[in-house]
């Protein structure tokens, strides 16, 4: 099936809003895998130890919240909830660089900012 076909998902507004939003929110989520450890070797000299707990509180939030929050999300509007997540996490993660830029950024910072980037994913 080619783009130009009568039944064609790519005729549909609201597909192509849909794929927009979740590719770059996605691509946000990638760099942020990286940036994240990388932000706390280079920027903050952090240990290998250190990164490994990043790490590790970073996947946190799937083992301790992902059931419960994926059943009660699935009681509500899907779209709300993306935009709400997405938003969440723009936010959190934009409190790094503003900590940087005002020479405030501590390795401490970074965890709870992972863990809420977690819950929020």
């Amino acid at each position: 099936m080619t783009v130009s076909t009568p039944d064609s998902l790519w005729r549909h507004a609201d597909f192509r809003r849909l794929w927009a939003a979740e590719s770059v929110s996605q691509l946000g989520t990638q760099v942020s895998l990286i940036a994240l450890p990388l932000m706390a070797i280079i920027a903050l000299h952090a240990t290998p130890f250190q990164v490994g707990l990043l790490t590790a509180v970073e996947f946190l939030p799937f083992l301790l919240v992902g059931l419960p929050a994926g059943a009660w999300v699935d009681r509500m509007r899907r779209r709300p909830v993306l935009i709400a997540a997405d938003l969440g996490r723009a936010a959190a993660l934009l409190i790094l660089p503003a900590a940087y830029l005002l020479d405030l950024l501590q390795l401490w910072m970074l965890f709870p900012v992972v863990f809420l980037v977690g819950v929020l994913t």
